[in-house]
């Protein structure tokens, strides 16, 4: 049972703290922070969004977490962002978490770099990590609307833009510079971040900073390993290196400036399970159904379609998984798991260079022109050790080869912004993207069809958008459109394919691939309007059109896919995705309270989206998919200024997604009673017309088709999506102190997803064909438990000549309570324990 003892001891400490700050201060008018926090409240608020096209136009739903709360969270992005309203977070052991934005993630949600598209592999699991450093952010936005189109088509649910201060826009006018160091007890965090601008002449300003962030697997409650209880989770650790350079010319009517970044991690991934190293997964049969040989799916097995799968889907594993439990609590990975050897494990460098330049006023009718260029190296390996494992009652040595994955990209954008009279507004521009990934294990040990899990292949994709904004005393209109066009060609080895093509054409006639290059169109469109009813209450609402182009992923990938247990394979016959949005919000901003809530709904077409074909234990067989599917949640946050030091405020959101009108699967044909159709050719018969016996010996009959039977693939929750969630918050300024508490109640996920598939069994009932047919099997997914949330915060602010301190003090997870995150593909893996973590963080 959960401990809620310490529950009210915060709460006293905060009323305690709550009184004496209605006493008189002693503190030096010259000095008070309350004065200073009021007037920092009203610059946040007006400063605009450097991901939106235009400034003043934020909606209730968009969200700027600044600098200061950055540096007490969680190093990955999904992690840090997790707090915010409407967003939860799909995080993977400590090395990497993404984050589901009202449902939606990966491609969906896209995340930016300063206004420019982050080149990493994040989108192709996730234990991969997003390439960006909130640590060294200055801030990260959460962008909605129309302004969105100005990034991505796909992204309804919002773009997230991570601003940072590596390019100098504005010359400093004396050395300035930042060094935060913090420790947390959790998982013995080490980490330091240091920054640094200076003038060069009078026009050069430089930029130098870095982060070094070491930890240890982390804290848990407990986790059952068989017999075993451990208080922390293995492989969960973490060592992060990055530092970038840049330098910046800065004039009278703008800046230009290039930043290189060098970026390495290592990190742990939990939950592995060797007994899958040695699987394979069969789904295809080169030996086509209607006939034809294609065994170029041998190397190429991505450019299978429907007729190539086979009907009766199995693994090939050489070892007993399929009889290890279920995940659960007592079988935290589902099979006998030997944390005394080491897990595989991910390294990662990335090299990346930006060159960002803005140019004002150049002609009368042009106020300023924007230019944003970036080159990205990426690479990383995942490494396997091996470790024995039991067979029976043997035991064997078993080993994963290793996986490369890489992705080098191009990025450009080029915007320009015109204004009249401060009433309308035109923003116009182009970017263009190129991506070139891939993964591969490249040992003959492996399968010939595991061994391009990614092929490798290069994604070209070029936007054009434009982006008006109108204001009519109080009401502002905010539209947007974008054209994107998109190219993947698959880089195929060609002698590789003719060598395979006449190896296997002796026995069976070959057919050659088609190797088109998929191509897409993309248009978006959007509405913004904002109603400013008094100047403390305003109302927003925005539709958009939206079409999503499939990502390599979604095509491409075929193989083993171990960090979410399963194989999966991608289906180059997949159109665009397209979603018709729609939502409303409100902020209302008083003198004692504020209110801002929203609430949304997504309509989509061919919506994209992994199903589970097969699953075996705890081993499953996903393939992209389409189908119809619909979101609807809500978001709402109230707030109350109790007295000049002290704010609380309750806050809430809910999602709900649902997938529907799939395809049936077919099992076979009904047929009739057989009927007389004709006559055998006497010759062909061997009798004579005019035998008596010519008739029943030469009649030809036939079972009419008078129907089809299928499986009906019913209507489901969508899988993964984010529980309730309910708080509230106490925040207090007194002096140089301040203080935080924040209690947070997440639901239960019992709306789980259950996929039909179907599978060939003796224990189905034999159709009328004669034959054992196509039986339904059910997968479903796991319900989570909900939990309890408490984090407490303490600050003590100083000022010392050209020093300014902070020193800080954070308790998460107060009550020790064991978190399952439904939207993780490891639900079952549990997330930090209590933990404290103390910081300085000093300014000059």
């Amino acid at each position: 049972m959960t401990s809620y003892k310490a529950l009210p001891l915060a709460v006293l400490t905060l009323l305690a703290q709550a009184a004496y700050a209605n006493q008189p201060s002693q503190v030096n008018n010259d000095d008070k922070p309350s004065v200073e926090l009021e007037q920092l409240i009203v610059t946040l608020n007006k400063t605009p969004l450097a991901g939106a096209a235009f400034d003043d136009n934020q909606k209730a739903s968009d969200t700027t977490v600044v600098k200061s709360k950055l540096q007490q969270r969680s190093a990955t992005l999904g992690n840090a962002l997790a707090g915010e309203l409407g967003v939860h977070s799909n995080p993977f052991g400590g090395g990497a978490s993404a984050p589901v934005v009202r449902g939606q993630e990966g491609v969906r949600v896209k995340v930016l770099n300063n206004g420019l598209g982050v080149a990493d592999m994040s989108n192709i699991s996730p234990d991969h990590a997003v390439g960006v450093d909130t640590l060294l952010a200055s801030r990260v936005e959460l962008v909605r609307g129309a302004s969105t189109l100005m990034h991505a088509n796909a992204s309804p649910a919002g773009v997230i833009n991570v601003v940072d201060e590596r390019l100098p826009s504005r010359m400093p006018s004396m050395p300035q510079g930042e060094v935060l160091t913090r420790y947390t007890t959790g998982s013995d965090e080490k980490l330091v971040t240091a920054a640094l601008s200076f003038p060069i002449g009078k026009h050069l300003a430089m930029r130098v900073e870095g982060l070094a962030r070491d930890a240890n697997p982390y804290n848990v409650p407990a986790i059952k390993f068989d017999e075993e209880t451990l208080k922390y989770l293995p492989d969960s650790y973490n060592n992060t290196k990055a530092s970038t350079i840049g330098l910046s010319y800065i004039g009278d009517k703008g800046h230009l400036g290039i930043a290189h970044t060098l970026r390495r991690e290592n990190y742990g991934l939990v939950g592995h399970n060797h007994k899958y190293d040695e699987c394979a997964a069969h789904v295809i049969d080169p030996h086509n159904k209607l006939g034809r040989g294609r065994h170029y799916l041998t190397i190429y097995p991505h450019l299978m379609d429907d007729t190539d799968m086979l009907d009766s889907l199995h693994f090939h594993c050489g070892n007993d998984h399929e009889a290890d439990p279920k995940h659960s609590h007592d079988h935290v990975y589902g099979h006998k798991h030997d944390h005394h050897h080491k897990a595989p494990w991910l390294e990662m460098r990335s090299s990346s260079t930006s060159i960002q330049g803005e140019l004002n006023q150049p002609f009368n009718w042009l106020d300023k022109v924007k230019l944003n260029l970036g080159y990205t190296n990426y690479k990383h390996t995942e490494f396997d050790e091996g470790k024995p494992i039991m067979t029976g009652s043997k035991e064997r040595f078993v080993q994963g080869n290793p996986v490369y994955y890489g992705n080098d990209a191009y990025l450009g954008k080029l915007s320009f912004h015109h204004s009249i009279k401060d009433k309308y507004g035109l923003v116009w521009g182009a970017d263009y993207a190129q991506n070139r990934t891939h993964a591969l294990i490249p040992s003959i040990k492996e399968k010939s069809e595991n061994r391009r899990p990614l092929v490798e292949n290069t994604q070209k994709s070029l936007g054009l958008f434009a982006l008006t904004n109108a204001k009519f005393s109080k009401l502002t209109l905010e539209t947007g459109y974008r054209f994107e066009n998109t190219k993947i060609p698959v880089h195929y080895d060609l002698d590789e394919i003719d060598h395979t093509l006449k190896r296997y054409g002796r026995a069976v006639r070959q057919e050659y691939p088609d190797l088109t290059t998929y191509k897409q169109n993309a248009k978006s469109y959007a509405i913004t309007a904002l109603y400013d009813i008094t100047p403390k209450l305003r109302l927003d609402t925005t539709y958009s059109h939206n079409e999503r182009i499939p990502s390599p992923m979604d095509l491409y990938y075929h193989g083993k896919h171990l960090a979410t247990n399963s194989f999966m394979f991608g289906n180059k016959n997949l159109d665009k995705e397209k979603s018709d949005n729609l939502e409303f919000g409100a902020t209302f901003k008083g003198d004692k309270w504020s209110v801002k809530g929203s609430v949304y709904g997504n309509n989509f077409d061919n919506f994209i989206h992994p199903e589970n074909l097969y699953k075996v234990g705890n081993l499953a067989m996903r393939r992209y998919t389409q189908s119809k599917a619909k979101i609807r949640g809500a978001e709402l946050e109230v707030g109350y200024q109790v007295n000049p030091n002290y704010k609380v405020a309750v806050f809430g959101d809910k999602v709900r997604g649902r997938l529907y009108d799939f395809e049936p699967i077919f099992v076979g044909n009904i047929y009739g009673d057989r009927q007389l159709v004709g006559y055998e050719d006497p010759e062909e018969c061997g009798w004579s017309r005019t035998h008596p016996d010519y008739e029943e010996e030469c009649a030809i009959y036939k079972r009419p088709i008078i129907g089809q039977e299928t499986i009906t693939r019913p209507d489901r929750h969508a899988p993964r999506m984010s529980p309730d969630r309910l708080g509230f918050r106490i925040n207090g300024e007194h002096g140089n102190w301040s203080s935080s508490l924040e209690f947070s109640k997440v639901f239960a996920q019992k709306r789980t997803s259950e996929s039909v598939a179907a599978k060939y069994d003796s224990e189905c009932p034999y159709h009328n064909a004669g034959r054992n047919k196509l039986c339904p099997i059910y997968i479903n997914e796991d319900a989570t438990d909900g939990y309890n949330l408490l984090n407490l915060g303490l600050d003590y602010r100083k000022n010392t000549g050209r020093l300014d301190y902070t020193w800080s003090v954070r308790a998460n997870n107060l009550l020790n309570e064991k978190i399952y995150v439904h939207n993780s593909f490891l639900p079952f893996v549990p997330q930090q324990g209590r933990n404290v973590s103390m910081s300085l963080n000093v300014k000059f």
